[in-house]
Parts: structure tokens; C-alpha cells; sequence
């Protein structure tokens, strides 16, 4: 990964999120398509384009159309999964105006760091498996918020766990990725794995609420075709097996 260190500046992230959330919306991208999202002008977006292009995170040259590398939709990925937490966080669970929440989320994505994207997304996970949880956390927060008094409402149940990773453990029919019938979609209730899986399966999108679909199952020497948020892309069915996914129907997991 690309690091700002290496000259991948903020600026440049949105650029490659801009350009990301474009290809997720029709096949190409442009120079102007960038500008008019980004509300910048054309001149402006040129220079940016080499440098992503020098970085090797696009293809690109002068008008022409613009794709991402497999390096840059990573980054993009990255950047995009960032801002989605962190929107979450301040709209649904902070209550804060959407237009503001997200002017916020896209200054404070570039500095979020790996452990506390982790810690977002597991935060996410707990609430849907605990929903006494978020209902308790909605109606009380949010008169603390109005400066109205504390409710007396309590959750029935001391402590929500998250699922037991331990072997023999019921999956409390959360069903893993990589068993869902091809074609059909469900969302994510939670990721397991050990910590580098997860993270490199955040990195690319994966997170609690997100909507995937199994297009192609995979087997020890082929990796899954797995399409999420419009994009087509392979993981190994390893990775596919720690992603767990709510029922059909179902977008929430009960306690």
C-alpha cells in the first residue's frame, strides 16, 4: 500500500475516491467527471492525474479516459471504507447534520489510522448483533444530545458478545461467504479471521452492512469472484469463509 509517506497526499486520495465513485456509477472516468465531482477545474485536476499516473495508481494519458490500477482501486478502497465509518459514526450514531457528516468524514479519513478503523468496524458489528444495544444508545444519546434527562431504559442483557471464534461455536445461522449460493446477495454482519485478513478485508470494503454477492465459488487453488458495491473482485476462500453474512431478508443480527 501506497503510503503518504511514498507522496500519496490527502488531496490525492480524494482524487482516487472521486475517480472510484465515478467507475462505480458508468464505465469511464474523465478529466471532467473528476472536476464536476470534485467541484475543482479541469486545469487542476490534470497535474493531479500524472502524479497518481507517475504513482502507479492509474492509467492515463492526455485525453484520454481514466482507469484505476489494481494498486490504485486498492487505495481508493481504502480511502472510501475510511469515509463510510466514519460517516456512520458521526450521522447515525452522533447524530450530526448528513451534509456535515460528511464534509467532516472526508477531512478526518486521510488520518484515521489502521487500529482505529478496526476499532470503528467492530464497533459497527457489536451494535447489529446487539440491537437493545443501538435502541438503547439511539434513545439515550440522543436525549443527552437534546439535554433531556437520562432514560431508565436498560438493555435485558449485561453483555452482548460478539460470536465465539472458538471451533464448534455456533455461527447463530450467519452464514460464511464462502457457502452463499452464487448469484444471491446478502450483507455483511461481521468479519473474523485473524487480524491481517481483517484488515486487508477492510482495506478492500468489507465491512459490517455492506451488500456482496458470490458470483463465482472458489476452491484450494482458485479464489473466489466475489462482487461488491458494484465491483467485481477476487478473494481466496479462505478470506471468503471468515466473512459472515446476515440471513436472507434479515439485515441484523439478534442477540
Amino acid at each position: 500500500m501506497i503510503s503518504q509517506a511514498q507522496g500519496l497526499t490527502g488531496s490525492l486520495e480524494d482524487y482516487l475516491e472521486a475517480i472510484l465513485r465515478i467507475l462505480g456509477e458508468s464505465s469511464v472516468a474523465r478529466v471532467r467527471d473528476i472536476a464536476d465531482r470534485l467541484q475543482v477545474s479541469p486545469a487542476s485536476v490534470t497535474p493531479a492525474m500524472k502524479r497518481l499516473a507517475d504513482l502507479g495508481l492509474i492509467s492515463y494519458t492526455k485525453r484520454s479516459y481514466i482507469q484505476l490500477t489494481d494498486a490504485g482501486r486498492r487505495a481508493a478502497m481504502r480511502t472510501a471504507t475510511r469515509h463510510s465509518l466514519l460517516y456512520r459514526f458521526l450521522n447515525g450514531i452522533l447524530g450530526a447534520d448528513p451534509e456535515q457528516s460528511d464534509r467532516d468524514a472526508c477531512a478526518m479519513e486521510h488520518h484515521l489510522s489502521d487500529d482505529s478503523m478496526e476499532r470503528l468496524a467492530a464497533f459497527f458489528e457489536f451494535l447489529a448483533a446487539c440491537p437493545e444495544l443501538a435502541s438503547l444508545l439511539d434513545r439515550g444519546f440522543g436525549s443527552c444530545l437534546e439535554g433531556l434527562e437520562e432514560t431508565d431504559t436498560r438493555c435485558s442483557m449485561a453483555f452482548c458478545p460478539l460470536v465465539s471464534e472458538a471451533p464448534g461455536t455456533e455461527q447463530r445461522e450467519l452464514t460464511p461467504l464462502s457457502q452463499l449460493p452464487p448469484g444471491e446477495s446478502r450483507t455483511i454482519a461481521r468479519i473474523g479471521g485473524g487480524r491481517e485478513l481483517r484488515k486487508n478485508l477492510l482495506d478492500r470494503g468489507f465491512i459490517q452492512g455492506a451488500e456482496v454477492a458470490l458470483e463465482r465459488p472458489g476452491s484450494d487453488r482458485l479464489p473466489c469472484i466475489i462482487l461488491l458495491g458494484g465491483y467485481r473482485m477476487e478473494i481466496p476462500l479462505e478470506a471468503a469463509g471468515s466473512i459472515y453474512l446476515h440471513p436472507a431478508g434479515t439485515g441484523t443480527e439478534t442477540c
